[in-house]
């Protein structure tokens, strides 16, 4: 269902990115950070208030703080967020209390548990883990389920990510990508192909 929103202004975007700063400076050293990359959020937000009449079910895969969850969900998505890091979900949370949002965030792997991978067609993780439980049960909801999918992958895992998609999602399931180095791409990978 699509939410009523209140969009984060140009003042509460940057004390939200702020914090997730401010966190990482002071819990970097720990364990639950170890991997934990922030993207460009101004670009993300930016492209996700473009997608709004499009799409209302969000999914942030490796939602780390759970800034682009608490972004979309201030915009009216409704709005999830999948992390395997207990400490990174508790983090999140916090995060979106204190920024008035309602994203919810499951503790697992946002790997479907119907999902068989084909290393033939390059479909090998390199540093995310994968050994938790699938985390879709904790949220009651099934990949198939959501419009938009957004994504950080590492630079090796392009190919496996496309790959969920591709398989476990609804056709019409849209796929936002971060690239440090290409920026954010928006695709359509589980889309059949008409004859």
């Amino acid at each position: 269902m699509f939410r009523s929103f209140n969009p984060l202004g140009a003042d509460e975007l940057q004390e939200l990115w702020s914090a997730a700063a401010e966190i990482w400076d002071m819990r970097h050293a720990e364990a639950a950070f170890d991997g934990y990359v922030s993207a460009d959020f101004a670009a993300i937000h930016t492209r996700l208030a473009s997608l709004k009449d499009r799409a209302h079910t969000f999914l942030e895969w490796g939602s780390g703080l759970g800034v682009v969850a608490i972004m979309a969900s201030r915009l009216g998505y409704d709005s999830y967020g999948i992390e395997v890091k207990p400490d990174l979900v508790r983090a999140a949370r916090e995060l979106a209390e204190r920024f008035n949002a309602t994203p919810q965030f499951a503790t697992g792997s946002f790997v479907p548990e119907e999902f068989s991978g084909n290393l033939r067609e390059g479909d090998e993780f390199h540093r995310t883990e994968t050994q938790d439980r699938s985390a879709y049960d904790e949220i009651d909801m099934e990949l198939r389920d959501f419009d938009l999918v957004y994504a950080y992958p590492w630079p090796e895992e392009h190919t496996i990510f496309r790959s969920i998609i591709r398989r476990c999602a609804s056709p019409n399931t849209m796929y936002l990508r971060y690239d440090v180095r290409e920026g954010l791409s928006l695709t359509r990978p589980a889309r059949r192909k008409s004859r």
